[in-house]
């Protein structure tokens, strides 16, 4: 009799857009990945639907082993404001995890953002590293901004991703599921930071994403947690090597890599 475990089931919600189409191509032949989306996904087993429909995420979900969370409004200018994130981000997000419990799926990997912390770019020193005045900064002895400080959004789109993070929590310590949060910093549609200083905090390789939710996804021993998404960037404002070090995986990229 063989001892092989299965490939693992993966649902991935936002199936069609940037970040699902990454996981795929970078993580397809590892795992067996279905979708969700209000699109349909060229070559993917996947349902097309919104979100806001419970009967149908929890149709999605059936037989599932881990969701990742990625479909969500994306814009946090300002005037994005609540008509649109309330059904895209706050009744989808809980659907996904009523829907997750009651298919008995075991882990949720959720998309949130840097930006649930934001306020804290506009304090030193991280205002300077932010607007790129680096001065006499050593980028290796900043204080950095941990998952346990504060949240502190800087817009309305931040604060859905809090609800988030705060449903996760409630169903991992009421009914024992494993939800991981990825603040998700900066992935540019090219692969590289963008120019401004900014960027080269945040800024997401495509293959460090895919190791990150890689481990994410076979991580043991985590009830809930909460970790920054950014490359091996030199400077930073967010506590990224806490990943590194507890997901056990090693990023490869590095925004000054890409200064000219």
């Amino acid at each position: 009799m063989s001892n092989a475990r299965s490939v693992q089931k993966i649902l991935l919600t936002g199936a069609a857009g940037r970040i699902g189409t990454y996981l795929r191509e970078r993580l397809g032949a590892r795992f067996d990945f279905s979708g969700i989306d209000r699109r349909p996904v060229d070559g993917l087993d996947s349902t097309v639907a919104n979100l806001t429909d419970h009967d149908a995420v929890l149709g999605a979900m059936q037989g599932i082993d881990t969701v990742v969370h990625l479909a969500a409004e994306p814009r946090h200018t300002p005037d994005i404001w609540w008509d649109v994130l309330l059904p895209d981000n706050i009744v989808a997000t809980a659907n996904v995890f009523e829907a997750a419990r009651q298919a008995g799926v075991g882990r949720v990997v959720f998309f949130s953002s840097m930006h649930v912390v934001g306020m804290y770019e506009r304090d030193e020193p991280w205002s300077s590293i932010a607007n790129g005045d680096y001065g006499d900064l050593d980028p290796t002895d900043v204080p950095l901004v941990t998952h346990e400080a504060p949240a502190r959004p800087d817009g309305p789109y931040a604060a859905s991703k809090i609800f988030g993070e705060s449903l996760g929590r409630y169903y991992a310590e009421e009914f024992g599921m494993t939800v991981i949060c990825i603040r998700l910093g900066t992935m540019g549609g090219d692969d590289k930071p963008g120019p401004d200083a900014r960027s080269r905090v945040s800024w997401l390789s495509r293959r460090d994403l895919a190791t990150m939710v890689e481990r994410c996804i076979d991580v043991p021993g985590i009830g809930y947690d909460i970790f920054y998404g950014a490359s091996a960037n030199t400077w930073k404002i967010y506590d990224t090597p806490r990943a590194w070090r507890v997901l056990e995986y090693q990023p490869q990229d590095d925004a000054e890599d890409f200064r000219t």
